[in-house]
């Protein structure tokens, strides 16, 4: 028996150091590599309002509340940046930290549906081979900490079927997951208990599995309560409406659109995300024990299957924008369950599967470039923002040209961190609704603009603007 256990402690430490040398070897790079990613200088525009302005209960963007996004990741941040973490690494730190937790997570689902320890290195190994999951590791978006959130949530809810005191592990996590960003686990839980309960896998009893609920309908409404109480409920609207439910509302323009999925795959890695979605959905199959146990194996198996079809049935169905880092809410489960699937089989199979899998997807071990931390971002725009920074005068009402899709080149939250981070920009959409804003004095003189140079050389044609400076593309102009 203590042999057996040795094995397991060499297992299980291996696991954790594969996943330190893997994550721990791109840390240095977290508080110097340039914010690349259209939302992360949102995330950057945020946690910079909480800290200059004190307010914890309303997020801003371009200098005006914005109800897009819950604040958790953002307060993480600020905390950080509060107790003296560098910028940079103040931003991208709760994603770091939530990337241990989700490999900590796999390697747990992992040997619980197979019940085997040599799962967690592999369904690991085969995690870190997703670029996705680097990316997301070591940006300051939300989607890292929401995929922790998501998995804690279920495996929480597989706790929660033999001893019911989990369920407010399960409440809790429902309303951090709510805070972090969409509220996934509430459509993943549900699905999960029905998957159990229709596999025969009766849960256990308690008189207060009520009360959980009560804390877990708590958590989800705290921020919209507070966020309609301070700002009205068009505030409510924003948030779970237009950038929640439409989003992933069914509905149907081109099939191009709605297989974008296909293309985050196979950017991704196709050969790795066929061997993590067959196995996720051989999973209910292979995976077998005897007794009850059995039986709440195959049935957690079938739960982590049926969430990663519900997941793309859901992408391709989805009417509305969508993006490749959603990936991050299905990887995890389908990793643990390759993994536990690949331990299972006969070794030369299995094993060697896991091999193929590993190798033709990179390795689990990465660069930093395929991390995005080499990318350069919107570092050429940053002389002449600083410049239009140090010209604008309080009296000056900043704008911004975007009929050519400038926004797409100097992000949104760069535009106003950098080139402003006190008056709000106004964007234009065609070089005639500046000469008519001016003309009904709907944009008051003086103005101070930035635009690309083609957008410049129309606008110019128009109004009798005056050059201030160009760089990189773009033309920095005052008007008169």
């Amino acid at each position: 028996m203590s042999s057996v256990r040795v094995l397991r402690g060499l297992v299980v430490a291996g696991t954790v150091a594969l996943a330190a040398l893997a994550l721990g070897r791109l840390a240095f790079r977290l508080p110097v590599a340039e914010l690349w990613q259209f939302d992360e200088w949102y995330t950057a525009e945020r946690v910079h309002g909480i800290l200059t302005r004190h307010d914890w209960l309303t997020l801003y963007e371009n200098g005006m509340p914005v109800f897009k996004k819950p604040p958790l990741q953002y307060w993480l941040s600020a905390i950080f940046a509060k107790e003296g973490v560098q910028g940079l690494l103040a931003l991208r730190l709760p994603s770091f930290i939530a990337a241990f937790g989700v490999v900590a997570l796999v390697a747990g689902l992992a040997v619980r549906l197979s019940g085997r320890t040599l799962a967690a290195p592999v369904a690991v190994a085969l995690l870190l081979c997703s670029p996705q999951f680097w990316v997301s590791a070591t940006s300051a978006m939300l989607d890292m900490g929401a995929a922790f959130f998501l998995l804690a949530a279920v495996m929480a809810c597989f706790a929660a079927w033999q001893a019911p005191r989990w369920w407010w592990g399960v409440a809790m996590l429902l309303g951090l997951g709510a805070l972090q960003k969409a509220p996934v686990a509430v459509v993943a839980v549900p699905v999960v208990a029905l998957v159990m309960y229709m596999g025969g896998v009766r849960p256990a009893r308690a008189g207060w599995h009520l009360w959980a609920l009560g804390l877990a309908l708590a958590g989800l409404a705290f921020w919209p309560l507070v966020q309609g109480v301070l700002n009205g409920e068009g505030s409510v609207e924003v948030t779970y409406l237009r950038e929640q439910v439409m989003r992933i509302a069914p509905g149907h323009r081109d099939w191009a659109r709605h297989l974008r999925w296909t293309d985050w795959v196979a950017a991704d890695g196709v050969v790795l995300w066929a061997g993590l979605v067959a196995g996720a959905l051989a999973a209910p199959f292979v995976l077998r024990g005897a007794g009850r146990q059995g039986g709440e194996r195959r049935a957690e198996a079938a739960a982590v299957a049926v969430w990663v079809v519900l997941f793309f049935i859901a992408m391709t169905a989805a009417d509305g924008e969508l993006f490749d880092r959603y990936l991050m809410q299905v990887l995890p489960f389908a990793a643990a369950g390759a993994g536990a699937v690949l331990v299972s089989l006969p070794p030369a199979t299995g094993l060697v599967g896991a091999a193929v899998l590993v190798i033709a997807a990179g390795g689990p071990v990465k660069p930093a470039r395929e991390a995005g931390l080499e990318n350069e971002g919107i570092a050429p725009y940053r002389a002449i923002l600083a410049n239009f920074r140090a010209s604008l005068r309080p009296d000056e009402t900043p704008v911004v040209c975007g009929w050519e899709k400038s926004d797409l080149e100097i992000f949104p939250g760069a535009l106003w961190l950098l080139g402003s981070a006190d008056a709000p920009f106004r964007r234009v959409w065609s070089a005639e609704d500046v000469v008519r804003a001016v003309e009904a004095g709907n944009l008051a003189p003086p103005v101070r603009g930035l635009c690309k140079v083609t957008e410049y050389a129309t606008l110019s044609a128009l109004l009798p603007l005056r050059a201030e400076g160009a760089d990189a593309g773009f033309v920095h102009w005052a008007y008169p």
